[in-house]
């Protein structure tokens, strides 16, 4: 198959080709099923144009391509499809000519995607707007699953026939009183009129079932054996002001991602939703950065047998505009997912250099800082750190001698930031190693992986899982396993660090057993570094400041 064949054979509309003697040399595989036109068997183009006819019931003759306005036709009664079509020409440089035949709107002037003969985006979006601005609906966003392995595994072309299929068997299945576009290369969007909002539930698993019984589907060797869809829905309203507060959109969303995580092929209600929107989240946090509202929190790390302070760790906090000290917990998995934690691991490193530089301790302390896989894949930051410190430190370059080569900074990462490749994350760590940053393994003894990272990378510091800590005074299982894991350390000549202490029963516990260092409420709560955006005190605090 020529180059330009191969091209047209993977558009998912119909299309012929006519040479420059205008005669038909291609029909891709749509024509052919459009037209009612018998496999690998040659046709002729008064023979082929016999299938299409003008709106008024006369048949489409070769005159009709020398029009360049697009000429409205209906494929033969005994073809597969009987809507309106738009045959249209154009030439290509060869001189061949290449005719396609494109879905018509239902209603005039609304334009067409290409690929579905489904609304397109712009469209939908203006009849959104004007429905919350009016009356009350739903919407149902519908996400292809997995189309990307559709489209490396098998082709593109077949992701695009998939998305054709879907287009089509949307149109002739879910409710005509349904508004539909096509989203975005993998999306559908869908509109429910308040006539049937209460069908919505039942409009939304619908989807998934007609994509289950796709037959394009079943015939394609597809990944896991069947289509399936990831699909979010919301209702809104216009009434109380309430378009103006909540924003289906970023709702619906909200349920994709979470169909998405909760195994796909499914349907979720995004007003049912346990936590929330990544989205709303990830917004906020990109609003934190730009304003600088992304600080350290400093928590104590001790000497479980002298109680000395040796270490502390950097926490990342986001501060709200009101004041509000927001934990890591409630946004990491937003950054993570949204890849924004780069951002935050450069702020809080640069943060906690300084802190180091600044801060004048009676005994010298290691200073832990957290970093993510995220932050690995970007080496343009890990040479920022690097001139960061040696401008903070007066520190030579890494390759000139240095009598202070372990810097007191402490590079820490959980194995679910190295699971992917252990080799490329060493590869993006060395520079660190090379300058003089120690490494700590977070976590150890929450995954299956710990061991091969204890062997392929060169640790200094093993922070034992938090969970294991806090039962070892409750649970002889979880003692043994602390146990082993401090003896291993010990042989290793590894700094063992218990985190999540809360209590001094397990603060003696864990140093009777030869733990090093621990950290934990008990011993210490994370502290802001520093928060230019605490309210002013008021007169009134002040003065109880100064009367205490």
């Amino acid at each position: 198959m020529a180059p330009l064949d191969e091209v047209l054979a993977a558009l998912a509309h119909p299309v012929l080709v006519l040479d420059a003697q205008g005669e038909l040399v291609f029909i891709n595989d749509h024509a052919r099923h459009l037209l009612g036109l018998p496999q690998d068997s040659a046709h002729s183009l008064d023979l082929t144009l016999g299938k299409l006819y003008r709106q008024n019931g006369s048949p489409v003759v070769a005159g009709d391509l020398d029009t360049p306005a697009p000429l409205p036709v209906r494929a033969h009664p005994d073809s597969a499809l009987e809507e309106e079509y738009e045959l249209r020409c154009r030439r290509l440089s060869d001189g061949s000519r290449c005719l396609e035949l494109l879905p018509v709107a239902h209603h005039a002037g609304v334009p067409l995607d290409a690929l579905t003969g489904l609304m397109e985006r712009g469209q939908m979006l203006s009849l959104i707007g004007m429905k919350r601005q009016s009356g009350r609906g739903a919407l149902i966003l519908i996400d292809i699953d997995r189309l990307k392995i559709i489209n490396d595994y098998l082709g593109y072309h077949t992701g695009d026939r998939v998305i054709h299929a879907l287009g089509h068997a949307f149109r002739a299945h879910i409710s005509p009183e349904v508004m539909l576009a096509r989203w975005s290369g993998h999306e559908f969007m869908a509109l429910v009129p308040e006539a049937i909002i209460e069908r919505t539930n039942e409009i939304a698993n619908q989807f998934n079932q007609i994509a289950h019984a796709l037959p394009l589907a079943q015939h394609l060797n597809l990944p896991g054996g069947r289509l399936s869809l990831s699909v979010g829905y919301t209702r809104f309203s216009a009434e109380h002001g309430e378009s103006t507060t909540r924003d289906p959109l970023t709702e619906v969303n909200a349920a994709v991602y979470e169909a998405k995580r909760a195994g796909r092929n499914r349907s979720i209600n995004a007003q049912h939703l346990s936590r929330p929107s990544i989205y709303i989240t990830g917004g906020t946090l990109e609003t934190a950065l730009k304003e600088e509202r992304i600080l350290a929190a400093v928590q104590p790390i001790v000497d479980l047998r002298t109680r000395q302070v040796v270490a502390d760790e950097s926490l990342a906090r986001m501060i709200t505009p009101e004041g509000r000290i927001i934990a890591a917990g409630e946004f990491i998995e937003a950054a993570s997912a949204l890849q924004l934690a780069h951002r935050i691991d450069h702020r809080i490193i640069k943060q906690t250099i300084n802190y180091c530089v600044t801060s004048h301790f009676s005994v010298p302390r290691a200073h832990f800082v957290n970093i993510s896989g995220d932050f690995l894949r970007h080496p343009e930051l890990i040479d920022d750190i690097i001139i960061t410190a040696m401008n903070a430190c007066g520190c030579t370059h890494p390759d000139q001698p240095d009598d202070r080569k372990t810097k007191p900074l402490v590079i820490e990462m959980t194995e679910r930031e190295l699971v992917y490749d252990i080799a490329e994350a060493f590869t993006s760590l060395k520079p660190l190693v090379d300058f003089g940053l120690r490494l700590a393994l977070d976590d150890f003894g929450s995954g299956y992986s710990s061991y091969r990272y204890l062997l392929d990378l060169p640790f200094h510091f093993l922070k034992i899982e938090g969970e294991l800590v806090r039962h070892i005074t409750t649970n002889p299982k979880a003692r043994k396993i602390v146990q082993h894991i401090q003896q291993m350390a010990t042989d290793m000549e590894l700094t063992t660090v218990a985190e999540f202490i809360g209590d001094e029963d397990t603060a003696q516990c864990l140093a009777d057993m030869g733990v090093d260092w621990g950290q934990g409420f008990y011993l210490g709560k994370p502290e802001l570094i520093h928060n230019p955006f605490a309210p002013e005190p008021t007169k009134r605090q002040l003065w109880q400041g100064i009367t205490r």
